[in-house]
């Protein structure tokens, strides 16, 4: 994956898309599939792998790169759909009531001091009871390459319990935290 290219970060849910004929470049396909006891790569995350590596397609949403509320870095922030929807989010606050359509994607490069990305989150939404305990979000932390990164329980993709402690508080605005207001991109989606 070349998550190089500062064009936009996107919060994926996880189904598996297909990308000819459909608005914003995705389409959720089934995601009813079992859960598997371990987490092992599928098909649903090396399709959201492949489909983040269109991120020159996608939308950046900040104007500037923002400090990380949870770590000493800084994020980019891009998503695969129309951003109108993505920016009345605001992470300042809660309570938007947004909520993003099946499909949309996410991608945040997570920067270090010198702004080289070291390495990219992503969400992406899935169809209804992919995981209803978290709006049917997929996750997914890879090294810049595009390579899904291990913690010790296997690839960090997937449905992603350890995401959910900092994504519950935020229900009321799709599970999103948004960009801060001062650093998004003035206008337009």
């Amino acid at each position: 994956m070349r998550c190089t290219v500062v064009v936009l970060v996107a919060l994926v849910g996880c189904s598996e898309f297909e990308t000819a004929g459909a608005p914003g470049g995705v389409q959720p396909v089934d995601a009813a599939a079992p859960v598997p006891d371990a987490r092992v790569m599928d098909a649903i995350d090396r399709q959201m792998i492949r489909e983040a590596e269109r991120l020159g397609t996608f939308t950046r949403v900040n104007r500037i790169s923002y400090p990380s509320t949870v770590g000493t870095f800084s994020i980019d922030v891009f998503v695969n759909q129309d951003g109108r929807s993505y920016r009345r989010i605001h992470h300042e606050t809660t309570g938007s009531g947004v909520v993003v359509p099946v499909g949309t994607m996410v991608v945040r490069n997570v920067l270090d001091a010198q702004g080289a990305i070291t390495k990219v989150t992503l969400m992406a939404k899935q169809t209804a009871g992919y995981d209803p305990t978290l709006g049917d979000w997929w996750f997914g932390v890879t090294d810049p390459a595009g390579n899904p990164l291990d913690d010790g329980a296997g690839p960090q993709v997937g449905r992603l319990t350890e995401c959910h402690g900092c994504h519950l508080p935020r229900a009321q605005d799709d599970f999103l935290f948004g960009v801060p207001q001062d650093a998004q991109r003035p206008g337009g989606p």
